[in-house]
């Protein structure tokens, strides 16, 4: 799961469209899982936030070197942005989860 934090007074919903679908493509290649999706929103009250803040949230199971998959997803974003002529800072965490879920239900 992929979360995108921004702040609408600096950069727009189509910009936010996308980097978002850049992101999908950049984790998806990184961790060979197709099933990458977004939830991306500006939150309504902001106090001294970055313009762009995108947390990748995933399986602890799923990352078996933390620091190398990291390493991949920022190359690949910073090579997207120069392709893209993307101009806006991005902040990017990668957390690791422990999380028990189920789809389809």
């Amino acid at each position: 799961m992929i979360n995108v934090k921004f702040d609408d007074s600096k950069i727009s919903d189509e910009k936010i469209f996308e980097l978002s679908n850049g992101l999908i493509k950049i984790v998806q290649e990184a961790t060979k899982i197709p099933e990458v999706f977004v939830y991306a929103d500006s939150p309504r009250i902001k106090i001294g936030v970055a313009p762009i803040e995108v947390f990748v949230e995933m399986s602890e199971n799923k990352v078996p070197d933390k620091e190398k998959l990291f390493d991949d997803i920022k190359i690949s974003l910073e090579k997207w942005k120069k392709e893209t002529d993307f101009s806006y800072p991005i902040t990017i965490t990668l957390t690791p989860v422990n999380w028990k879920f189920e789809v389809g239900l």
